[in-house]
């Protein structure tokens, strides 16, 4: 029986104003912009006390949250992965040291970490995947970020679509600026509402996730959630994945572009391209912060 969670309203994440304009109903989820600092969040959404049973039991192998079989595009993702660390890697200082990686999922980035020589450790929620890791041999924390109590300092830490879903903000992002080492830099993925997809797509933009994507960034956004806690951003990039025929068929299929994806289908069957992958955009930036000073 699907659990029943209770809506709250709270102000606005980063300058905690209540004053906001209303943009989209998205699956019964209100969506507005921040009249004082121009953060776009979901109000009113599910409460905090029940936000992070969201992700502790199948949120990877789901038909209403998460993901479908986040492990069925393991090869795709890994690609992912490597791309992204290429990016971030001209920003980390020489040699390797501890990285830890917020809301690692199926350890793919930490696989990625440990091939390059670093000393790697993840947070999870999910119990099927917390099992997995451990069992890899990985060393995995089960608790949310903003009551991770872990002392000491990283020289990497990534959050890959993990932002977005992080409530009590400024607490989480104070969290990381004290375990981060002077010299260490902080990587994210994240939705970015000023993107091009998002602008082309408007309420269909599939990013739109107001269950638990319940606040959507843009570079500017951001720069002011994290200036207050000493950080600041030194790279910012459009980012996508890796996808291949079979996926963006099953994506298009999830978010209700039925007839795209019957034509695309055709399309990359008449091309022979259903063995193909690519990198494609998917609206979302990277962006790097480091401490100031």
């Amino acid at each position: 029986m699907p659990i029943q969670y209770t809506l709250t309203s709270y102000p606005c994440p980063i300058c905690e104003s209540t004053e906001s304009a209303h943009l989209y109903t998205i699956k019964g989820f209100s969506i507005g912009r921040c009249a004082h600092c121009g953060l776009v969040f979901v109000n009113p959404r599910i409460s905090n006390d029940q936000l992070f049973e969201i992700y502790a039991n199948q949120y990877f192998r789901s038909e209403d949250n998460g993901y479908e079989d986040y492990e069925l595009t393991a090869h795709l993702r890994i690609k992912t992965f490597e791309k992204w660390y290429a990016e971030i890697e001209p920003f980390l200082k020489p040699g390797k040291g501890s990285a830890l990686d917020i809301g690692c999922a199926a350890g793919y980035f930490l696989q990625v970490l440990s091939e390059k020589g670093w000393e790697t450790e993840g947070i999870e929620l999910e119990t099927g995947m917390i099992s997995l890791l451990r069992n890899k041999g990985y060393t995995i924390y089960n608790t949310p970020l903003e009551f991770f109590g872990e002392q000491k300092k990283y020289t990497l830490i990534t959050l890959f679509d993990v932002v977005e879903h992080l409530p009590n903000l400024h607490t989480n992002i104070e969290k990381l600026a004290a375990i981060l080492d002077k010299d260490g830099c902080i990587a994210i993925v994240t939705p970015d509402f000023s993107s091009r997809q998002r602008r082309m797509l408007g309420k269909r933009w599939f990013q739109f996730k107001p269950k638990e994507h319940i606040q959507y960034f843009t570079e500017k956004t951001l720069g002011r959630a994290i200036e207050r806690h000493g950080l600041h951003i030194v790279h910012t990039s459009a980012c996508g994945q890796y996808a291949d025929t079979s996926f963006l068929y099953n994506r298009l299929i999830r978010y209700g572009f039925s007839l795209l994806a019957r034509l695309f289908k055709a399309i990359t069957n008449a091309l022979n391209l259903s063995e193909k992958s690519w990198y494609a955009d998917t609206g979302s930036m990277l962006v790097i912060l480091r401490k100031k000073g």
